[in-house]
């Protein structure tokens, strides 16, 4: 281990002075976001906080990206190949929207998606904004929403090695981008295989994007106990994905006024082949959605900062699952944004309706404003409505042997969110800024089991009230030498609930606090990243250590090629972020996370 810690001192020192020919990046408050308001905007002069992720490194997944956002907490149950989620601002999985290029990509059938199948292949930056956002994008926003926006491909190649049998390949040309990624797995039956095919066409004022994801998994579940963490409690388990997702694009810009129409469709196929402890043989289960959607927006330049924005969306989801049978439901919306800005000031105010098939009409208004004030001083503050249709398993869940039932009359999810913040730049050089917010989530959908009928069903009973508060700081030493931090506590409390035990506990996967202290030198960046100690039930009975781990990455540029070392867990910390129970014993025992993993690779341009 001495050895490793001084070979890493050295070859950090040595790329960290190599890497000063690389091109000096934004400092905090100067990156363009657009995900909060729908147009390019500065994030000093967001009234919503946006989080710009480009230092992307050796990430190969979104669930990888996240980590060192504040508000953000990640919850994986492995390494590549295993399920990961995120939760934002004491939100569930379920109240993050995550975005591809702007439009939506959540599962109808389970409201989340899975965040390591997202692969950063081509990946330009990811956008986090940590706001309620339904009054833009309707269902899903109540956290607040993530979005992976891609750039432009060009003639490049990019081959990388890793640890656990780990390798790469990328080719790109011509608008066509092919993927390619495998790994052994640290576990029994936790390798894993996938593709990954991208393709850009433009037409003029025409551009249609498509995705195509092609996924087999080993499915290995929890170890067969804390003292064998490597085996797998179901060893022949088997996954198989393929999404495809499609995007027909049309923007026009004809003086004041841009108009955009986008058609998207979203298809999701999963194949479960898994083995049936009751008839002690295999089942293949298939799991199938189809999202189809237009949206309509046009945008009004009134002056050179002020403007305002409408549209529509119509999108139709269908299902097709055992349990949930074959259903779908549609959901018309408008919406409207206005925003005022000078110099200094900057008011946005908006608000959408949506027309749901199965509950009817929502509105969730939103408001912010940010304003700069002498001393270099900016002060933020919103409120905003946000809402969670149902998912098709809440609807229509039929499982007559558990006797769990879904219930079409389920109202959606609601929150409420206050938020107050304020950033300071000093000598051009240190920026700091704190934020608080407040979120009131009602009507949460909840199993509900009655006693007397011996019936679990799906309602509107329960509640969490959720306060936190952020803070992040960075100093630019030079133009390319710059240390940062940030820290989150929070607490989400559950308020209402079926299980009156759980009235007055954290809501599980919630830590208290958070922080991650790093420092970036040209493309040399080192980050240490603590969690806290979290709940994995409602009763607060079953604990999940906190953790420290540190993350590094580091590239050099020669010539034409682009070499990188990346090294995650480098102390090699055994931690653990998820539950679950064993198939048999129906034990809760912890889904074991992997050690030091070192990936390099190379590539450059054709």
């Amino acid at each position: 281990m001495k050895k490793l810690s001084v070979i890493l001192l050295y070859l950090s020192f040595v790329i960290c002075h190599l890497s000063f020919a690389f091109e000096a990046p934004r400092f905090y408050g100067e990156e363009i976001t657009v995900t909060a308001t729908r147009l390019p905007q500065l994030q000093v002069s967001s009234p919503w906080k946006v989080d710009v992720i480009k230092d992307l490194g050796n990430k190969v997944t979104l669930g990888d990206a996240l980590r060192d956002v504040p508000g953000i907490d990640v919850k994986a149950n492995g390494y590549l190949g295993s399920v990961v989620t995120a939760r934002l601002r004491g939100s569930t999985s379920q109240q993050v929207l995550v975005l591809l290029n702007g439009r939506r990509i959540n599962s109808p059938l389970l409201g989340m998606i899975d965040l390591n199948d997202i692969l950063l292949d081509n990946a330009e930056k990811v956008e986090v904004a940590r706001a309620p956002l339904s009054a833009l994008y309707g269902t899903d926003a109540i956290g607040g929403v993530i979005n992976v926006i891609t750039r432009k491909m060009d003639k490049e190649y990019k081959l990388a090695y890793g640890t656990y049998g780990t390798r790469q390949i990328k080719l790109a040309y011509g608008g066509t981008s092919l993927g390619y990624i495998r790994s052994d797995g640290f576990r029994q039956n936790s390798d894993y295989t996938a593709q990954n095919l991208e393709q850009q066409l433009n037409w003029g004022d025409l551009e249609l994007n498509l995705n195509y994801y092609n996924a087999d998994k080993g499915v290995p579940r929890v170890p067969n106990s804390e003292n064998d963490p490597y085996s797998a409690s179901t060893p022949n388990d088997r996954q198989k994905d393929q999404n495809l997702y499609t995007d027909l694009l049309y923007k026009k810009q004809a003086g004041p006024v841009s108009t955009q129409a986008r058609f998207y469709q979203n298809q999701l196929y999963e194949q479960f082949h898994s083995y049936n402890f009751f008839t002690l043989a295999f089942d293949d289960t298939d799991y199938r959605t189809l999202q189809q959607g237009v949206e309509l927006q046009q945008t009004l330049d009134v002056s050179k900062n002020s403007n305002l924005i409408y549209g529509i969306e119509a999108r139709q989801d269908r299902g097709a699952s055992f349990y949930a049978g074959d259903h779908a439901v549609s959901n018309l919306a408008g919406f409207g944004q206005i925003q005022l800005g000078r110099r200094s000031f900057n008011l946005v105010a908006g608000t959408r309706m949506d027309k749901h098939s199965t509950f009817g009409y929502t509105m969730n208004p939103r408001a912010g404003v940010s304003a700069q004030v002498p001393g270099d001083l900016t002060l933020r503050a919103s409120l905003g409505n946000a809402f969670k249709a149902p998912t098709l398993n809440d609807l229509y869940w039929n499982d007559p042997i558990w006797q769990m039932f879904g219930n079409v009359n389920l109202l959606p999810e609601k929150s409420q969110t206050a938020e107050l913040g304020l950033s300071k730049e000093l000598f051009d050089r240190l920026n700091l800024s704190v934020n608080y917010y407040t979120t009131s989530i009602t009507d949460l959908i909840l199993w509900d089991w009655d006693i007397s009928t011996n019936i679990t069903r799906a309602k509107n009973v329960g509640a969490v009230e959720v306060r936190g508060a952020e803070g992040e700081g960075a100093y630019r030493i030079t133009p390319l030498l710059e240390v940062f931090s940030n820290y989150t506590w929070e607490r989400s409390e559950d308020v209402r609930d079926t299980t009156a035990a759980y009235v007055g506990k954290i809501t599980p996967y919630s830590p208290q606090d958070k922080f991650n202290v790093g420092l970036k030198a040209g493309h040399f960046k080192i980050v240490l990243s603590h969690v806290g100690e979290r709940f994995a039930d409602g009763g607060n009975t079953i604990r999940l250590p906190g953790y420290t781990v540190i993350s590094l990455w580091t590239g050099r540029k020669m010539g034409g090629l682009n070499a990188s070392l990346g090294i995650d867990n480098l102390t090699d910390q055994v931690y653990y972020e998820s539950v679950g129970y064993h198939p048999t014993t129906f034990a809760q025992l912890k889904y074991p996370l992997p050690g030091r993993r070192i990936t390099v690779s190379i590539g450059g341009q054709l």
